[in-house]
Parts: C-alpha cells; structure tokens; sequence
C-alpha cells in the first residue's frame, strides 16, 4: 500500500498519518489571574496642591501648640512649682505678649530637707521661662546656699516678671525680654535663719561670694546675666532671661 509522500511513516498494517509541523499539538501556557480590584477612597482623591498641603499645616499648629503648653504646665505641677494662670491686661503694645502666662507662687527644694521656697511678688512670666527658672533657683541656688550659708533658702525677691517695655525702660530700642515674660530680675535672698543676702554688694564677704557663685553658674542656664557693675540699669539686683542672641542660643552675654 502506497501512502501519501505528504505523510511521515508506514506501518505493516497501513499508514502512519503524521500531522504537518504547523498543525502538531501546543502546550498552553495559563494566563495569570487578574489582579483584585482594591477599592480606597484616597486612590480617586487628586492630589493636594501645594497651597492645600501649606492650609493643612496651618491648621495642625494649634492643636500642637496647646498641647505643648499642656504639657509645660504638666512638667510645673510636677516638679512642685505652685503657680496659677494669670488674666493678663491688654498691653499698650501687641508685641508685648506671652504665650502661656504664669503666676509663680513657690517651688518645693530638697537641698538639705524638703522645703518650700516663696517667691513673694508672684511674678507673671512665661511657662517655658518659668521652668529653666525654677529648676535654677531648686537645683543650683538652694544647695549651694545651703552649704555656704548652713541655712535653707526660704525666698527669692524679685521684680513683676511682666514688663510691657523696651531694654533698659529706653524710649526706643529693642523690646525687653520682660515684654514676653521671658526675663525676672531678682533683688535678693531670704535665708531660714532670718539674714537676707542682697545682690548689691554690702561688704560682707560670705555673702559676696555666694552672689559670684550664683550669678556665674547663671550663665549656664540663661542666655543673658546681667548684675552690678554691668551697665547703670543693673547696680541692684540680677537680671536673668532667655532671649536668643543672633540664631543660636548658645550665645551668652554674661557681665
């Protein structure tokens, strides 16, 4: 039996039919299954333009500016620092203001026993300064008096804090870091035993050196010191704030 000359092979019992090469089976390759459609709302949401993205912004500022002043009245409470929260009169000028304003009563000292150091003016000055303040006067100032003088601090005279005015009381000039609560200038110290240590010189010589003592370690805790023998402003007690000079406040001016 003849086969076809298009046909590949011949057996004892007939033709071996071989399919054409374009016609030989394939192996299917499976497709890959769709992808699941992830329905997000924020997916069909364009995108924020810039002047969006800055609102945004803006509007998250005051609620992080009330909880960081929460949160720095918190740190008061908890270091034993008694104050309240003063209704501040209107200022003659709009830049003269504090963001969170304290009336500082007392703070609670552990220098040689547990003791209450009064701050008899109530001073009204920022939270953020009322910290570095009364965490001087409890750790630096009530210790060393107390081993100086063997005798607690009982309390720190000082001026209103507040000022609503320029550096110095000038008629022009700069504004005073009173002006932001962000200044005190301290008259003297009163001592458990009854003496009273003033910031003007009086010729007693303990008490002078007591005076150094604080008024130099002051410079690392406060951007400006200022004392008698400074400037014609300051013969009478010691001034301390936390203004910035230039952009670091790293910068001190100390005299």
């Amino acid at each position: 039996m003849r086969c076809p000359t298009h046909l590949a092979a011949t057996t004892a019992v007939g033709c071996l039919i071989a399919l054409p090469l374009d016609a030989a089976p394939r192996r299917l390759v499976p497709l890959p299954r769709p992808r699941p459609v992830i329905l997000d709302a924020r997916s069909s949401a364009p995108p924020l333009s810039a002047s969006q993205n800055r609102d945004q912004k803006q509007a998250s500022r005051p609620d992080d500016a009330a909880r960081d002043d929460e949160a720095c009245l918190a740190r008061l409470r908890a270091a034993d620092v008694r104050f309240d929260i003063p209704t501040m009169p209107v200022a003659a000028r709009a830049s003269c203001t504090i963001e969170v304003p304290v009336r500082l009563k007392s703070l609670t000292t552990r220098a040689r026993a547990v003791a209450e150091v009064r701050l008899p003016e109530e001073p009204v000055v920022s939270c953020q300064f009322a910290e570095r303040l009364t965490a001087w006067l409890g750790h630096l100032v009530a210790p060393l008096t107390a081993g100086r003088m063997s005798a607690d601090l009982r309390a720190v005279r000082t001026g209103p804090g507040y000022e609503c005015r320029n550096r110095n009381g000038a008629a022009n000039g700069k504004l005073s870091a009173h002006a932001i609560g962000q200044a005190i200038d301290i008259s003297g110290f009163e001592l458990s035993n009854g003496k009273f240590i003033p910031i003007k010189p009086d010729g007693d010589e303990a008490m002078r050196d007591l005076v150094d003592s604080v008024r130099t370690a002051a410079c690392g805790w406060f951007t400006t010191v200022l004392g008698p023998g400074a400037d014609a402003a300051h013969t009478d007690h010691l001034h301390v704030d936390i203004a910035m000079h230039g952009a670091s406040d790293r910068y001190r001016i100390c005299q």
